[in-house]
């Protein structure tokens, strides 16, 4: 579910899968760590942002 969320939008924040999911900062956090294992999403850039590399839903 976090997964669509992050491709649906194009953006892959912690504080934006808080709030979608009701969930709180380690398991938002750890989603989209796992996301990065993954190849979902980019790792941390330099101004702080990830990329979202998965392609959008269809």
């Amino acid at each position: 579910q976090a997964v669509s969320i992050v491709t649906e939008s194009r953006r892959a924040s912690i504080s934006g899968l808080q709030r979608r999911l009701k969930v709180g900062y380690n398991r938002a956090a750890r989603m989209v760590e796992d996301m990065e294992a993954a190849g979902v999403v980019s790792a941390v850039q330099s101004n702080g942002q990830r990329e979202v590399i998965a392609p959008p839903p269809v």
